[in-house]
């Protein structure tokens, strides 16, 4: 039987979790793959690439979400559900054994226990460089029973272990086709999931089409989604306005009030993932952490919310484990506040009271990252620190962050599921992945992290987070600035539509895409 997150953890992940938003819908009108439903969606960003075991931002995960399936996704409450396969633990907490279900992959071939074998080999080579490659690494052996079953045996006991095969990053690929041709999943994926892949026009837009054989009774509902590119956040309310495309992933702030009153269209509105700053902790003088507190003093986040966000956020002085989940340590919460002069005294202990130079990188591409930028850089002048602002577009500050081009840089934190296990790949020592501090790492939160996956008993495990919550906020690789809330806009004819709590809808294999349809 599944486990199920807990009600008080779900409305936990509506606080907390975090990237990004949730939504998908269609147009009437005929797209360049024939009549029928066919829905024309307005996203905020061009992937770079389309291989699944990669995360690189929302963008590519709603798209990911249309082609592929994970062996388990979480459905609009938050639990975690069926996807390709059903589990049973052994007596020992460390054996796992998956029955698949009668799914196919795109091209017809059926989904068989050698096809998840590969794919988690396949995340578990270094060279791939999967996302969850550290959290995947508690697997020690993967075998296969019959064609239908595969059995996990773990290196030790883990108590986010399912959390992570429901990831869109651990979808399941055909091993067959991915050695068809090398590196063909970043250009031509092909999965299980509700639609196929149909084209990609570089810098406009991609084409998936309705799978006929999706092993979901009725589903989908939609004969084509056509992804349309607008990297400029006008233009593509514009278009939401215009009627040109059906849905968009982000409602920038400015636009949501008067989007609320227009009777053609319909907001949905979530609570978001956490805004932050991140820094490259091997650079001075950001590698001293009485730098990073004194730039969180500095930061007043009243502002930061009333400007980029226009009102719409909750600041964050403390850790981001908010109530209901495990680690939460009210005490905590007021450890940080906007205090100019206690950032003064830090930055002359530290030996800089003068100030430094940094350089900060957001991006053009979604104004609440910029807009947060330019408070921070005044902010900061204010304590000395002068700061020359990076604003590239999303795919190139994608691109930045993973060659280390920064000293600090904007950035957004999201638990993609309901336990705190998800610091793992935000806080563990090593090659950082593309959404964390700049090789942070820290011994002791390398143990704590380490103790609260294999602690079982949730008491324990509680303990562990709030000493881990501690701990990180004496070293501060990152200074939380708020919740932000996040709107998707869609046209009143969308129906079924399915909003999911901060990143969840959109980090996971289980998406609503498969599940819109339209009033006709």
């Amino acid at each position: 039987m599944l486990k199920k997150i807990d009600a008080v953890r779900r409305v936990a992940i509506c606080a907390v979790v975090m990237l990004l938003v949730c939504g998908y819908s269609l147009s009437g009108a005929p797209s360049s793959t024939g009549k029928g439903k066919n829905l024309v969606f307005g996203l905020s960003a061009e992937p770079t690439n389309l291989d699944p075991a990669l995360a690189q931002g929302t963008a590519k995960r709603i798209v990911n979400g249309a082609i592929y399936r994970a062996l388990f996704s979480y459905d609009k409450e938050g639990e975690l559900v069926e996807e390709l396969g059903s589990y049973t633990v052994a007596k020992d907490n460390k054996t796992y054994t998956i029955k698949l279900k009668d799914a196919k992959f795109h091209n017809g071939d059926p989904v068989t226990a050698e096809d998840v074998k590969f794919t988690f080999e396949r995340l578990l080579d270094p060279k791939t460089g999967a996302t969850f490659f550290k959290e995947l690494s508690v697997i020690d052996k993967i075998e296969i029973v019959d064609t239908k079953t595969v059995r996990f045996i773990l290196k030790k006991e883990c108590a986010p272990f399912v959390h992570y095969l429901a990831m869109i990053e651990s979808a399941i690929v055909s091993k067959k086709y991915t050695e068809s041709k090398e590196n063909i999943l970043a250009t031509a994926p092909m999965g299980a999931g509700p639609y196929k892949f149909v084209s990609w026009e570089r810098g406009q837009s991609l084409i998936v089409e309705k799978n006929k054989d999706y092993f979901k009774k009725d589903l989908p509902k939609l004969d084509s989604i056509t992804f349309n590119f607008y990297a400029d956040e006008d233009a593509r309310s514009n278009a939401l306005r215009s009627g040109d495309i059906d849905i968009t992933d982000y409602v920038p702030w400015k636009d949501t009030a008067s989007m609320l009153n227009d009777p053609r269209l319909r907001i949905d509105q979530e609570n978001g993932p956490v805004m932050l700053l991140s820094f490259n902790t091997k650079v001075k003088p950001l590698n001293d952490p009485r730098v990073r507190k004194a730039i969180s003093y500095a930061i007043d986040r009243t502002s930061i919310i009333n400007t980029a966000f226009l009102g719409r956020g909750t600041p964050i002085y403390g850790f981001v484990l908010s109530k209901g989940w495990l680690g939460y340590d009210p005490s905590l919460n007021n450890y940080f506040e906007y205090n100019i002069d206690k950032a003064k005294q830090l930055l002359a202990e530290a030996g800089y009271p003068n100030g430094f130079n940094v350089k900060l990188l957001a991006s053009s591409s979604y104004s609440m990252h910029s807009q947060t930028a330019i408070c921070v850089q005044n902010d900061l002048k204010k304590i000395g620190i002068n700061v020359t602002l990076d604003l590239p577009d999303w795919a190139t500050r994608m691109k930045k962050v993973g060659e280390q081009d920064f000293d600090i840089f904007v950035n957004a934190m999201s638990g993609e599921f309901g336990d705190p296990d998800w610091l793992t790949n935000y806080m563990y020592s090593g090659t950082p992945t593309y959404n964390t501090s700049a090789w942070f790492g820290d011994a002791e939160v390398d143990s704590l992290l380490d103790q609260g996956r294999t602690t079982l008993d949730p008491t324990k495990r509680d303990v562990i987070y709030k000493k881990l919550a501690k701990r990180l906020l004496d070293l501060s690789p990152h200074v939380y600035i708020c919740y932000r809330e996040q709107a998707t806009g869609m046209q009143k004819y969308v129906t079924n539509f399915e909003g999911r709590p901060g990143l969840l809808c959109l980090s996971q294999a289980g998406m609503p895409l498969e599940t819109l349809d339209m009033a006709k």
